[in-house]
């Protein structure tokens, strides 16, 4: 272990990253696994790929720098001895040079050390000379423009094959247009590193494009279903798209049907849920009774099919391009244990998760705006909600529909305590979810 890995800096960095995601003002590192140098520290950068263990394993590529930059100091994590000389420590995603190094291996013929892999899609190969581009927006991953790629950089990591990796390699075999394609991944044995995909350069995001249209019937003072040019056309349209995908999914990947002991079992894990909300948040314990009963409704004497589904699809996981709506980051909840982010599911998870998607889009306008009365907002809300189902094709069995109203309570239960802890002025978008709900 690199002697300056012992002192504090490292720990005060993970604390403050949006990634690391524990709200702790200290952070117990129990372990640092330093892969192969990519860059040797003697060449004035070294750079490589560090795993450290701090209650979950994290991936924080490190930059050595022999001088210190003052341009890198948001990266900036410590000073220390490295073999007897004094280095300056830098998260290397915030380096551009150093994440130069760190793609390097993407190139046509590049050599890398041993324990890390660059696997890449037939056909695909990175220009060493491209210059790259972090991007800000980030909260649980770290990605990068290059050239006409995007990589993203896995900072929680799992023993096992990253669920977004998983499927976008699938589905890119398959042809799929409503994916941005996958062109490769970065792995150290069976762990997940990062992974590249076709950058969409023109593409909107889609929690942008959503509430760019409540604003623009709020400033012309017209009814969601007076406005011809409202967002309803996309919604459906997108609705449209995920179902494509999960048929793409039922195609490629495991699939399976749920008897009367899993659904019980899922009721069970509701439940769980809802009770740890109500412990969190007293303020849901109102609704308590009642989504027990909502979740109770769900008839165990039917099958329901189950697939891999996205598992954490909202506005945000979509990207409209002049080709249509394309679905991305099927990696699920990163902060969820690997086995549940995998784990078949009933398609009306996703499908929720788009439906709160919608009302967050809408009511968070009107938070920031000021809008007191809602009466417009709810009316978009509506409105979308039905395009989008529309444009599924949502099957409307009593099964199908207890499904989707058990999974949009649970969602907003989740949502309550999210917004308790780190939002508080935006809580009342799910109480009023639940309300509605309930």
């Amino acid at each position: 272990m690199s002697q300056w890995i012992e002192r504090p800096e490292l720990s005060a960095y993970l604390a403050r990253q949006r990634w690391f995601g524990q709200g702790q003002e200290e952070v117990a590192i129990t372990e640092v696994r330093e892969l192969e140098w990519l860059s040797d520290p003697s060449s004035g950068l070294g750079v490589r790929f560090e795993l450290v263990a701090a209650g979950s394993l994290f991936n924080v590529p490190l930059s050595y720098r022999q001088t210190p930059r003052e341009d890198l100091s948001y990266g900036f994590i410590g000073a220390g001895t490295l073999d007897g000389e004094v280095f300056y420590v830098y998260d290397a995603l915030h380096d551009p040079e150093a994440r130069g190094v760190l793609l390097q291996g993407f190139a046509e013929g590049a050599q890398t050390p041993a324990g890390i892999e660059y696997s890449r899609i037939d056909g695909f190969a990175l220009e060493s000379h491209d210059d790259n581009v972090l991007l800000s927006a980030e909260q649980s991953n770290t990605s990068v423009i290059v050239g006409e790629s995007l990589i993203k950089f896995f900072r929680k990591l799992a023993p096992g094959r990253n669920p977004d990796i998983e499927i976008q390699a699938a589905l890119t075999e398959l042809g799929s247009d409503e994916i941005s394609p996958l062109q490769g991944w970065i792995s150290a044995g069976d762990i997940d590193l990062a992974m590249i995909g076709v950058f969409q350069r023109s593409a909107t995001d889609g929690w942008d494009t959503a509430r760019t249209s409540v604003r623009a019937l709020q400033d012309d003072a017209v009814r969601a279903r007076e406005a011809g040019g409202d967002f309803a056309g996309e919604s459906e349209r997108l609705g449209a798209t995920l179902a494509i995908v999960h048929e793409q999914m039922r195609q490629t990947l495991p699939t399976g049907s749920w008897g009367p002991s899993e659904i019980g079992t899922l009721v069970e894990r509701l439940n769980a849920r809802l009770e740890a909300a109500v412990s969190m948040q007293p303020s849901v314990a109102d609704y308590a009774e009642r989504a027990r009963e909502a979740y109770a409704a769900i008839d165990s004497g039917t099958p329901v099919p189950v697939q891999r589904v996205h598992g954490d699809f909202h506005l945000g996981q979509t990207l409209r391009t002049t080709s249509g709506w394309k679905i991305i980051d099927f990696e699920g909840e990163p902060a969820q244990p690997l086995l549940e982010r995998t784990r078949l599911d009933s398609v009306a998870r996703d499908v929720a998760g788009q439906l709160r998607s919608l009302d967050y889009a809408a009511h968070s306008v009107a938070i920031v705006t000021g809008i007191e009365d809602t009466e417009h907002i709810n009316d978009w809300v509506s409105r979308n909600r039905i395009a989008f189902l529309r444009g599924y094709g949502y099957e409307q069995t009593a099964t199908a529909v207890a499904l989707l109203h058990a999974y949009e309570i649970d969602k907003a239960l989740y949502e309550v305590v999210y917004e308790s802890n780190y939002r508080p002025d935006w809580v009342q978008i799910p109480l009023g979810a639940l309300n509605r709900l309930l």
